[in-house]
């Protein structure tokens, strides 16, 4: 009897190991084998320690760490098609530096070393498109060695892929990549034709139809400045190139009703605010706070809003498990009128707080917040985000909309309020004095022109896109001198 389950016990072994040899043949893509993929195709890989990885619906994860300096990388590996899916490498760069490290690698230079590695590591075409210019690394203006922070977008067919990028920082110095990220790099996606698209001309007329120059007092600094922006629609982004439908972020068609703008007076007579606590409490009632404590108060010598004397105070409640308030208020010194109130609210239990339209959200408005707006127009836009749905208010003075004087409202897909987000200033704004004609604006907008991207949908569909080259400017409401909003934060190539 022993013998006969040591004789079965021998044949359940050999079938067991028939069975893994071939599994393994028809495997060929073993985790061995695949690092030692990614160590060809990934230089920054050498003399990382792999510190974790797993396997998950057919995807490889990898992560890698080293020492000085430190440095982390996360690999995510797609062995259904034998490609990188996901890298994201950083390198701490906030270690001393010599200040008289002087630029071995020009900005011409980096882009092609930059353009190189993108290639050898994804085997497909990836264009240089503009530098970013931010702290996240060392910078110019602190020390040197300068990082060049290169952004690439994809290409098909000689077309931009405008929602696919790379970000490579590269060390002027070394020449070494100190940051490289990248995602969705192994995606199988249909891509459409370029035959039967709208010509420019049909695209202008769509536009044409749609742009209506809104003027903006934007806070450039301590100052506004009048502007007029093309669309104050948050949703769109470009016009499908064969449908001619206004599409979104998405890739999904705008409706009419979200295009349109929704004015809603709230109320005739102007506020007459209260003092800073008396504000403070109303707003913590009406979200059920009963207690809210003064973390400070202070005198600032220079306000940012009108450069004189105030005093601040700022308040919270804070419970981790159920929700956050924070209020700030500013005073001036001397009449003692109310400057600014701001107040952001953070639900994390509250389920009987719900808005579930527009409409309930313009409800609540009126109901809660009368009291701290003054007697403007608002323009109201529904927009969801992820799964959460999110209505903002924008403050509008003599038909113009005051950039940073808003109200945000977020609630999930059942309706539940996550979050409020209030602000708004107090303060006389610029007037509309010899400001270029809205016919004008108009045409600046639209004889800027278009571009045409491949955008890449939610279910991998490489749609063909017209989108304004005015999305990217406002126009100086007194001279009609273009602003490039990538002025601001970007540097253009």
């Amino acid at each position: 009897m022993v013998k006969k389950f040591c004789l079965a016990g021998l044949i359940a072994l050999i079938l067991f190991l028939n069975l893994s040899s071939a599994y393994s043949e028809a495997n060929p893509y073993s985790e061995e084998k695949i690092l030692q993929e990614i160590i060809m195709k990934v230089p920054f890989t050498r003399g990382l320690k792999l510190v974790e990885h797993k396997l998950q619906n057919g995807l490889y994860s990898f992560k890698f760490e080293g020492s000085n300096p430190f440095k982390n990388l996360k690999i995510v590996y797609n062995s259904d098609n034998d490609k990188l899916e996901y890298i994201d490498y950083y390198e701490n760069t906030f270690t001393p530096f010599d200040k008289n490290l002087s630029a071995k690698y020009s900005k011409s230079e980096s882009i092609i070393l930059a353009h190189n590695l993108i290639s050898s590591i994804t085997g497909e075409e990836y264009q240089f498109v503009k530098s970013l210019s931010d702290d996240e690394y060392i910078d110019e203006s602190l020390e040197k060695p300068y990082i060049y922070k290169l952004i690439f977008k994809k290409v098909i067919n000689h077309l931009i892929v405008d929602n696919r990028e790379i970000v490579v920082y590269i060390d002027s110095h070394s020449g070494e990549v100190v940051k490289f990220f990248g995602e969705n790099l192994s995606e199988k996606v249909e891509y459409e034709g370029t035959k039967d698209i709208k010509s420019i001309g049909e695209i202008k007329s769509l536009y044409q139809r749609y742009i209506v120059p809104q003027l903006m007092a934007y806070k450039e600094g301590k100052k506004y400045q009048l502007v007029y922006i093309s669309s104050l629609n948050p949703l769109f982004y470009g016009i499908d190139a064969k449908s001619g439908i206004f599409i979104d972020y998405k890739g999904n068609d705008i409706k009419e009703e979200m295009i349109t703008l929704d004015f809603a007076k709230l109320k005739d007579d102007c506020f007459n605010l209260k003092n800073p606590e008396t504000i403070a409490q109303d707003i913590a009632k009406n979200l059920k706070i009963d207690k809210i404590s003064l973390l400070k108060s202070g005198y600032v010598n220079n306000f940012y809003l009108t450069g004189k004397p105030a005093v601040t105070y700022d308040w919270n409640f804070t419970s981790l498990k159920d929700k956050i308030l924070n209020i700030n208020v500013a005073i001036d010194s001397h009449d003692q009128n109310i400057l600014h109130l701001g107040f952001g609210y953070w639900n994390y239990n509250e389920k009987n707080f719900r808005i579930l339209d527009m409409e309930e959200a313009k409800t609540y408005v009126k109901e809660h917040l009368y009291n701290y707006l003054s007697c403007d127009f608002l323009v109201a836009y529904p927009m969801n985000y992820r799964n959460n749905k999110i209505y903002t208010f924008y403050r509008q003075t003599n038909n113009t909309i005051i950039s940073n004087n808003y109200i945000t409202i977020e609630t999930n897909e059942e309706g539940i309020v996550k979050k409020i987000i209030f602000n708004w200033d107090y303060i006389d704004f610029p007037k509309i004095d010899n400001t270029i004609n809205t016919q004008v604006a108009q045409n600046i907008f639209i004889d800027s022109g278009f571009k045409l991207y491949y955008f890449i949908t939610e279910n991998k569909k490489g749609k063909l896109v017209y989108i304004p080259n005015s999305l990217e400017f406002m126009i100086d409401a007194s001279t009609g001198k273009k602003i490039y909003y990538s002025s601001l934060n970007w540097e253009e190539h």
